[in-house]
């Protein structure tokens, strides 16, 4: 008996036979262009997309894909879909809106039913996209800003690019790249021992205000150990001279 044929549409098989935006962008061309460059890895596709810093808008995409020919027509699709929206309606999309563009009949599946799981991956690198973008942004003006004419801050020229990255994001953004840190070094260890700790407020980009939760509260290396582990860390991850300072006054 021979094995049945997996069907895919035409349009699938244009778009994984010969995709116009697989590749790379780089910082330089960004830089040139005044653009942001956001990045974004997951699993067997990697995402660069152009963004004009003025309106948040998708100016181009492109992609690298690592597995099948699923993957190869799943990244062109997305990288042509995405162009001229917003940042937040190029990361609304989901892998159903993909899957649907490259049916050749509105009623017919483009895929087979054993490769739709390939489409689940969409979100999941458009949210890393979303997250990546107040960085790329802040890398974007904070390069434009060099160039500008004389007038600039004294002592400008000798911050690397990731700390000016840093100086040129707003409190909210900031508290949310301290948490992403937080998240992934931190709070597992104090969360282990019944601890936590809370962001309240950044002052300046330098003064980081933090609340001890649970544990952390009582514990003896609140003021010692665990803030100076707390602190060296951000200062590695993100700005050499953060400064921590814990809120004693509430505790939970």
């Amino acid at each position: 008996m021979s094995v049945t044929e997996e069907k895919f549409s035409e349009k699938f098989e244009a778009a994984a036979k010969s995709p116009k935006h697989r590749g790379a962008y780089y910082q330089e061309e960004a830089t040139e262009k005044g653009m942001a460059l956001v990045e974004a890895k997951f699993k067997d596709m990697k995402l660069y997309w152009l963004v004009d810093v003025a309106e948040d808008r998708v100016y181009s995409a492109k992609f690298f894909a690592y597995g099948g020919k699923v993957s190869v027509a799943i990244g062109e699709t997305l990288s042509t879909m995405v162009q001229n929206l917003t940042l937040d309606e190029a990361c609304s999309l989901l892998g159903a809106d993909i899957e649907r563009a490259l049916r050749d009949d509105p009623d017919e599946p483009a895929v087979p039913e054993s490769k739709k799981l390939a489409f689940g991956n969409v979100p999941e690198l458009l949210k890393l996209i979303k997250e990546n973008y107040p960085s790329a942004k802040a890398v974007a003006l904070a390069a434009a800003g060099i160039n500008k004419e004389e007038g600039k801050p004294a002592g400008i020229k000798e911050l690397t690019m990731q700390e000016q990255a840093w100086m040129g994001l707003n409190e909210e953004e900031q508290i949310q790249q301290i948490n992403i840190v937080l998240d992934a070094k931190v709070r597992p260890a104090l969360m282990n021992d019944g601890g936590n700790v809370q962001v309240q407020e950044v002052v300046d980009g330098e003064k980081v205000i933090i609340q001890y939760q649970g544990a952390c509260g009582s514990c003896a290396t609140s003021m010692g150990g665990t803030l100076s582990f707390i602190e060296q860390t951000l200062r590695r991850e993100i700005y050499k001279d953060l400064q921590v300072t814990p809120n004693m006054d509430m505790t939970f």
